[in-house]
């Protein structure tokens, strides 16, 4: 029989410091389902902040959650570029016309419009789920902030997760 070398584990964490103690246990603990896209971004994110995912997590919802967010009605403006043949511009001019609308902008929108007013988001993704944990006090603000939000927990943290990479990286730019 041979000694096969067991590979380490990469831990993200490694070398930093750990999250600062809580008043209670973290105990508690959410999943957010990622992809296995987002799961290496993360991984990745992680390594570079020498963090764990699971502090990396907690950390994002615990900060989106003590935030005092004003009443958030003002209107936001989104510009959507996509490619369409000459064909595919005359059909949808004349799907603009036959729904009785000024722009391909209302057209979108109200097209839209159905899957935003759902209060649970859903789609056929595959994902793989991550842990974090929380206490009991953080976990109950989490719960209930996301819940006032009409968004599932397991999809919530990866929104903040991409979100902070993104910006991360357009600051190292």
């Amino acid at each position: 029989m041979t000694n096969a070398k067991k590979k380490e584990a990469v831990r993200p964490n490694r070398g930093s410091s750990l999250r600062p103690r809580g008043e209670s246990p973290r105990d508690h603990f959410l999943y957010v389902d990622v992809t296995k896209e987002e799961q290496k971004k993360i991984h990745e994110y992680c390594l570079e902040q020498k963090i764990s995912v699971s502090q990396f997590l907690a950390d994002l919802v615990i900060k989106d959650a003590a935030q005092a967010k004003p009443n958030r009605k003002e209107k936001v403006t989104i510009r959507v570029e996509f490619q369409l043949t000459p064909d595919e511009q005359e059909k949808l001019e004349l799907l603009i016309r036959m729904h009785q609308k000024d722009s391909i902008g209302q057209f979108v929108r109200e097209l839209l419009q159905p899957s935003l007013e759902v209060q649970r988001l859903h789609a056929p993704l595959e994902t793989t789920p991550l842990r974090y944990y929380l206490s009991e006090d953080e976990h109950e603000m989490v719960t209930k902030h996301m819940a006032s939000k009409g968004i599932a927990a397991r999809n919530y943290g990866v929104v903040l997760a991409l979100k902070a990479i993104a910006k991360g990286r357009n600051k190292q730019q």
